[in-house]
């Protein structure tokens, strides 16, 4: 058992090495995103269709970031060894670079994102020590532009692209962007789950693609805090009116969903 195991190892890692480092397959998928908006499910998602090619799963590449993690919490280390595995890989040979991207409701990627990197908040070993108004407290210290400013830096820094002037299919639900370096897709969080196999057929070509769940926060301990913390947060017309102004907004998202947002988030009176 033990031979066998070892053998289908040895298998699949030539198999790996016919269809990337020997010329056979140029791809270079990288899921390549802000954090917390789906991109983990779309990245394993697309190991399982592609198992032999060189897909890889980076918040950061542009250099503003990668200048910041350099002396910030050690909790972004991580991010300065994916970049500096991909930099790596990319000196490797002149790969055809396909990146993925996705946009999210600011607001509850915001909060999602804190339950990420509560570290360089609040001193506890763990989110669920925090009580939720805490939380939302926090949050609204927030102005949610963070979504925006990332695809202002990070993104066109690596990409060349910006998006905000090219514009985006927000009725569709995704869009598919060409530059001299790479072919880009961007996608809707809010729609993934029905334009998933569509877009990554425009985008990779006829196949079957299934979306896998993965990375959920609602499936962890913290889940039930995260969801107090989503019934609390509201916040005044006024902010929602400049967050849906902003041109991350009004880029990705059409009038009927910028009003959905609204709804969804704005104070009771």
């Amino acid at each position: 058992m033990k031979f066998r195991k070892q053998l289908l190892k040895f298998y699949h890692y030539i198999k790996k090495q016919y269809y990337t480092n020997f010329g056979l397959d140029k791809d270079l998928i990288l899921v390549y995103t802000l954090s917390k908006v789906g991109s983990s499910s779309v990245y394993y998602s697309l190991k399982k269709t592609y198992p032999y090619k060189e897909i890889h799963h980076v918040h950061f590449l542009g250099d503003t970031w990668l200048n910041k993690f350099k002396t910030g919490h050690r909790i972004f280390n991580n991010n300065l060894k994916n970049a500096e595995r991909i930099f790596t890989l990319l000196n490797k040979k002149p790969w055809r670079l396909k990146i993925i991207a996705l946009t999210r409701d600011p607001i509850a990627r915001d909060i999602s994102g804190m339950f990420q990197t509560w570290q360089h908040v609040f001193d506890v070993p763990d989110i669920t020590e925090v009580p939720a108004e805490q939380i939302v407290e926090q949050l609204h210290k927030n102005d949610f532009l963070y979504s925006q400013n990332w695809f202002e830096t990070d993104f066109m820094e690596f990409t060349g692209l910006n998006v905000f002037q090219e514009g985006f299919d927000a009725e569709q639900g995704y869009q598919i962007y060409k530059t001299d370096q790479a072919d880009i897709l961007i996608m809707q969080l809010e729609q993934l789950n029905v334009i998933y196999n569509e877009a990554m057929q425009a985008f990779l070509g006829n196949g079957s693609y299934v979306l896998q769940k993965e990375n959920i926060t609602s499936s962890r301990e913290s889940g039930k805090l995260h969801s107090q913390v989503k019934g609390l947060l509201r916040l005044p017309p006024e902010t929602l009116e400049e967050i849906c102004a902003s041109d991350y907004m009004t880029t990705f998202y059409n009038a009927v969903q910028l009003e959905k947002f609204k709804e969804r988030w704005v104070e009771k009176l």
